[in-house]
Order: C-alpha cells, then structure tokens, then sequence
C-alpha cells in the first residue's frame, strides 16, 4: 500500500476525516513555550543534518524525553529500513535487533497508524489502543520487542516532510505509560506542521550548506571550477592575480569539506 492509496482510499479518507472531527485538547500556555523553544532550536539549522541533531536535541530537554529515534527515507515505508539513523537514550541499544527482526513489523508502519500519521502528524501508541484492535504483527512489535525486552511502556511518532518529498519519523519512547498526555500530543502535531515547514527548505547535506553560505566571489569561482576551468583560466576570467583564485579555491575547499577540485566541481553540478 503507498501513501497516496492510503490518503485517497475511501476507508481512508473516512478515518482521516474522523480523526480531524475529534476534540482535540486546548494547548496551555506552558505548551505553547515548549513547541516555540523547540523551534527556536531548531530554526537555524544550516542543513538538514544539523536540522536533525538540533531537533532531537531540543525535544529531549525540553519534553524531559531521554530515548529519542530519528529515522529517515525517500517514502514513507522507506523510512523504516534507515540504517544510519540518529539514536539517543535506550535506541542506540535497541537498533540492531530493531532492523534485524523489527522493522517489517513497526508498529507506526501499520495502517491505523499511517492513516494517523498522514492526517495529524503524530501518532501514538495509546492513541491506537483506545481506537480497537492492532494487526497481529503490530501487536507483536509492541508486546514482544518494546514491553518485553525493553520495557518501553510508551510509543510516540512525529512524521516530518523533509526535501526533495522525502519523509522522516521521529519515534519517542518511555518506560512510562502516561510519559507523554493529550496537551503533549498536541503540542507536538503542532511541531509536526512548523518544524516540516523548516526541514523543506534545507539543503540535504553540510557541503551543500556551506556552498550556499558562500560570498558572491567565492560562489563565482565555484562556477568556474565546475566548468572545468584553471586557476589560470579563472583568474583570466575574473580580472584576479593566480595566486588569490589559488587561495581563493582553497578556502572554498576547506568550507565545503570537500578534498578536491573535481569533489567541489560535482558538487556545485549536483545543485
């Protein structure tokens, strides 16, 4: 099942529209100063890695969270096989059984949850459990893999619209049931919209990043470096001494991370 089937399916559709029909709890001012100190976190990220970082960061200090996941794909189910996910508290241990025996059968992979995700945001194990039944193999997840193994009582996901369509969740866990209530939930569908809105206009990598925060000169250099140009020929080109386009191409290496001309040429190409 893709996203897009899941959205536009009439028993889908149904769900979404219940789930915007519920009540939701009226945010407290103390709710409103938690979602605008995460995003103030996270507001100055130069790239989506450091978005990442900064945004597990923030919401562990300020929801008192301590086992915080970030998973990341091209799609939604994608998103479940990330092998180089961010890990913090208790996830670090618990993601090689995770992607060996697990992922398939996450519990936020499963219908009720992706249709929860789509339409809110956020999703959370409790939420599910008041709504009915959980697939077999969700059920399994929870009670095998989070209960029984790593006595994680609690289950949250936060789904993230991150560039180029890709998507991202953010899966939080505790030992305690009521670790996160109704006024927290809400808060963070709140986050959900605003932090998505941010992650979009990142640039993927800190290269990228770095390219973009690059002064006029330097970004015209890098144009002639990506099209095949000598120090020589640049200099020609700008009216500069040899000697400052080397110097110039140098810093530009050491701010990029990039090791050579042809590494900060594809570079400049792949933007």
């Amino acid at each position: 099942m893709t996203q897009s089937t899941l959205v536009d399916s009439p028993a889908s559709t149904s769900t979404i529209r219940s789930d915007r029909r519920r009540p939701r709890p009226a945010l407290r001012t103390v709710d409103y100063e938690r979602a605008f100190d995460v995003l103030e976190g996270c507001d100055r990220a130069p790239s989506l890695p450091d978005f990442r970082e900064q945004m597990v960061e923030a919401l562990c200090r300020h929801f008192g969270l301590r086992h915080v996941s970030f998973f990341a794909g091209a799609t939604f189910h994608n998103v479940f096989g990330d092998h180089a996910p961010l890990v913090e508290g208790a996830t670090k241990k618990m993601l090689p059984e995770y992607l060996e025996r697990w992922n398939r059968f996450d519990l936020f992979g499963s219908p009720p949850a992706m249709r929860q995700l789509v339409s809110s945001g956020v999703s959370s194990l409790s939420e599910l459990q008041s709504r009915g039944n959980l697939p077999a193999s969700a059920e399994a997840y929870v009670r095998h893999f989070l209960v029984s193994t790593w006595r994680m009582e609690s289950a949250t996901a936060i789904r993230l619209e991150l560039p180029g369509g890709h998507t991202a969740l953010v899966g939080i866990f505790d030992q305690r049931a009521d670790k996160l209530g109704p006024p927290e939930l809400a808060t963070m569908r709140l986050l959900s919209r605003q932090l998505s809105a941010i992650a979009r206009r990142l640039p993927p990598t800190r290269p990228k990043a770095a390219l973009a925060g690059l002064s006029e000169r330097q970004r015209q250099v890098v144009q002639l470096v990506a099209d095949g140009l000598s120090n020589a020929d640049i200099a020609v080109a700008l009216s500069l001494a040899e000697d400052s386009v080397k110097k110039y191409v140098s810093r530009i290496l050491a701010a990029t991370g990039c090791q050579s001309r042809m590494e900060l040429a594809l570079l400049a190409r792949s933007i």
